[in-house]
């Protein structure tokens, strides 16, 4: 029974991986270090299949015993937040600290890293510090992935579950800028079905990829495409970014707000493929179209 140990698998990307390598038989490890509910986890598979355990340090015995005996890890663990401090704390010291106990394993095959579509064409702070992360772990771990995913869409999405409230209760719907800026949304369960097969491959000649699905959007474009999808008029109001910017940046400052200043990079630039990097033709996948995943959401 291959063992896999998972940062950040209480997350969507990582409940849906689980369920997947559930069903495959693997042993699944899930450290986490903010709260979650331990028993709802240990139910997605059979006794013993699921072990999540806390803790406060890469330096915890337990999990360092775990490390040096599990066949694949996967970093879903990132942050949002605006502080540079913290970023480098949890984002680029957690990695390089996670590698150097990776490289005295001899037992971990693969380190899979989930980054981000665009992350290296965004100057934010944030993005400076993942792709400095992603340049280490690609120096240092000849065993690494790096998967760059664009905005996943599925049932219980963060992106479709914080929009639809909005146009199911709004007539007028904020567009930030306006709504040229383009992105390519991918199916979560593309983005499973791409890691299954990653993990199945004995040898790889490629250890980065970038995945989006077959369709680019405009913002405009998909908001449209939400509201036809709900059969209902909607009025789409451009919110100029030289407006928009400082009463985020004010924003975030408060514990509530529900977006800061990284968030908002997102739709200040396209977020698309560049056609440089494998993607889902590395495993022979098609991706499917996303207006699926709308219409279930829905």
């Amino acid at each position: 029974m291959k063992s896999i140990i998972i940062f950040g698998g209480s997350g969507y990307v990582g409940k849906n991986l689980i369920r997947s390598f559930v069903k495959k038989g693997f042993k699944i490890i899930i450290p986490y270090q903010r709260q979650i509910d331990e028993a709802n986890f240990r139910l997605f598979g059979s006794v013993g299949q699921i072990i999540p355990f806390h803790f406060t340090s890469l330096k915890n015995s337990k999990l360092l015993s775990v490390l040096k005996n599990a066949d694949i890890c996967i970093n879903l663990k990132t942050t949002w937040d605006s502080k540079e401090s913290y970023l480098e704390k949890s984002i680029y010291k957690f990695n390089a600290e996670l590698i150097e106990i990776i490289k005295e394993s001899n037992s971990i095959k693969k380190f899979i890293f989930f980054s981000g579509l665009g992350t290296e064409r965004r100057s934010t702070l944030r993005n400076e510090i993942i792709s400095k992360t992603e340049e280490l772990i690609s120096k240092e771990l000849k065993n690494s992935i790096i998967i760059r995913p664009s905005v996943i869409l599925g049932n219980g999405d963060q992106f479709l579950s914080s929009l639809l409230p909005i146009f199911k209760m709004s007539f007028f719907i904020p567009l930030f800028g306006n709504g040229s800026k383009k992105f390519q949304p991918v199916l979560i369960d593309d983005i499973v079905d791409f890691i299954l097969n990653l993990i199945d491959l004995s040898n790889l000649d490629e250890r980065l990829f970038e995945l989006g699905g077959p369709d680019v959007f405009t913002y405009k474009e998909f908001y449209a495409l939400i509201a036809d999808s709900m059969n209902k008029k909607r009025v789409l109001v451009p919110v100029p970014m030289p407006i928009i910017k400082p009463i985020v940046g004010i924003g975030e400052k408060t514990p509530f707000f529900p977006l800061n200043l990284e968030q908002l990079s997102l739709f200040d630039s396209d977020n698309i493929l560049n056609n440089h990097e494998k993607g889902f033709d590395y495993v022979k996948i098609l991706p499917r179209k996303v207006i699926s995943a709308v219409k279930k959401s829905l």
